[in-house]
């Protein structure tokens, strides 16, 4: 799991300060010289101040946004609104999809264990962009699936074509492990 301090970058995994600030020397003894070296400090910068500054989402000068990941219990609070629970802190969250926001409030996934990847909003939210449940160590992307019409929804709710309430199900994602 992801601690308070730490990076996750899409390249090099979890980083914590000590660790970027090793990285970006090696990575500049190594390319002392080029034009590389420029843009390799200003990611590193940027991921060293969010490091530093304990952020969990980092979008570094020059570098395309990636998405952060964040672990924790999905929790629904009484208004409907999905929180990830992280270490005894409560991340609001959010989606601009319906369907993915509908599946952050299904009852049947509340106080799991979940992985999401997305972006930390303006509003103090956490912008969720991939879902996924976590079992044993292992990733599962969730869908719902009628057996009466063999139709797979991308969303809680009723079939559309029966009427009949869909069920949930988790498919391991391959290769996948924490």
């Amino acid at each position: 799991m992801i601690e308070s301090g730490q990076v996750w970058n899409l390249e090099f995994g979890i980083l914590n300060p000590a660790s970027l600030r090793a990285l970006m020397h090696l990575l500049e003894t190594q390319q002392r010289g080029t034009r590389r070296i420029a843009s390799l400090r200003g990611i590193g910068a940027g991921l060293i101040v969010c490091a530093l500054a304990g952020s969990t989402q980092c979008a570094a000068q020059g570098a395309s946004p990636h998405l952060t990941v964040l672990e924790g219990k999905l929790l629904t609070t009484l208004g409907d609104c999905p929180v990830l629970q992280i270490q005894e802190k409560d991340q609001p969250l959010s989606a601009d999809t319906t369907y993915l926001f509908h599946t952050l409030q299904d009852k049947r996934l509340a106080n799991r264990e979940v992985r999401v990847e997305g972006t930390m909003q303006g509003d103090g939210t956490f912008e969720v962009e991939r879902f996924f449940t976590v079992k044993e160590g292992g990733l599962y992307r969730v869908r719902y699936f009628c057996k009466t019409c063999n139709i797979v929804a991308l969303e809680p709710g009723d079939c559309v074509c029966c009427q009949q309430p869909t069920e949930l199900q988790e498919i391991p994602v391959s290769g996948s492990t924490n």
